[in-house]
């Protein structure tokens, strides 16, 4: 692999990183107007839509259909419905800090089922990229995190996390034999397909007011969509555990979204410095990456999508 392709996968996951942040507030914003199954039945429908010409031609082996419905039923439909009811019960800023468990639990599982390694110095940068995502998302001020009153809520979007980080991980091997996007469009579709009835049994009203439409398309096309080629690309490059550590940079770009959509807010000097960090830490990471795939990176994509591009 070419120092220019994994170039490309760190920028990836950093875009990546910035529309993840941005994913709470948004889904704060539509949660207040529109039911939870119904964003969670939206927000498959239309990328999936978006994206079904890539389906032409695509052929998956029958051995790989287990893992594409481990992934969907996962990833497109536990995850979403844990994250939306779980948002419902607590706050956005809660929900920022543990959105980035996702990181953590793909990480884990990026080490222990593939095999992933990263060298000590990544695993020092790593920490740091950690740390200062803990500190912006938290400011120290544990008091107003009210984590006891929001245990349900909490607790859910910690289940999502692990959904997601399962996801991910079975993505990766998947993205092996794979093409980015039609794999992508699979597990929307899937998810969309398996979100229909439960919608038209609850009773749910798929009626979107229009002044949240909007926001819910932009949350469906960038926080869902692109969101996800990216990330996948992130993955068939530099590795589910390398995007596991990157990912949790979003923290800062939820941060920014919020001072933008609440200008009341402020941004105190414990953010600016857990900020600083993370943007150090980072640089850093991608400075002290470790050895190529031909030097012994794990992951080994085999399915191509164009020379530089997901």
């Amino acid at each position: 692999m070419g120092f220019g392709r994994r170039t490309y996968g760190y920028v990836a996951i950093v875009l990546a990183a910035v529309l993840y942040g941005i994913w709470p507030s948004l889904s704060k914003l539509v949660l207040n107007e529109v039911h939870p199954l119904v964003i969670a039945f939206l927000i498959q429908l239309i990328p999936g839509i978006g994206l079904s010409p890539s389906l032409r031609g695509v052929r998956i082996a029958r051995s790989d259909w287990r893992l594409v419905l481990l992934a969907s039923l996962v990833g497109a439909v536990a995850g979403p419905i844990l994250y939306f009811y779980g948002l419902e019960r607590t706050t956005a800023a809660n929900s920022v800090l543990l959105s980035n468990s996702e990181s953590l639990f793909t990480i884990m599982l990026a080490y222990a089922v593939l095999g992933e390694r990263a060298t000590r110095r990544e695993y020092v940068a790593l920490a740091g990229i950690a740390a200062g995502a803990f500190l912006v998302t938290t400011q120290l001020r544990f008091g107003d995190m009210r984590f006891l009153e929001f245990l349900i809520g909490n607790s859910m979007l910690v289940a999502a996390a692990a959904c997601w980080g399962v996801s991910n991980t079975v993505s990766t091997i998947l993205l092996r034999r794979i093409k980015i996007v039609p794999l992508l469009e699979i597990q929307l579709l899937i998810g969309a397909a398996v979100y229909a009835p439960i919608v038209l049994l609850a009773g749910a009203p798929l009626a979107v007011p229009l002044p949240v439409l909007p926001i819910l398309v932009l949350l469906s096309l960038s926080a869902v969509g692109v969101f996800s080629i990216l990330f996948f690309y992130a993955f068939r490059t530099i590795g589910a555990m390398r995007t596991g550590a990157v990912l949790p940079t979003s923290a800062m770009w939820g941060i920014l979204l919020a001072l933008y959509l609440f200008p009341n807010d402020t941004l105190g000097a414990v953010q600016v410095a857990g900020g600083a960090l993370m943007i150090l830490a980072l640089i850093a990471f991608y400075l002290l990456r470790g050895p190529s795939e031909a030097e012994g990176e794990t992951l080994k994509p085999a399915a191509s999508d164009g020379p530089e591009s997901p």
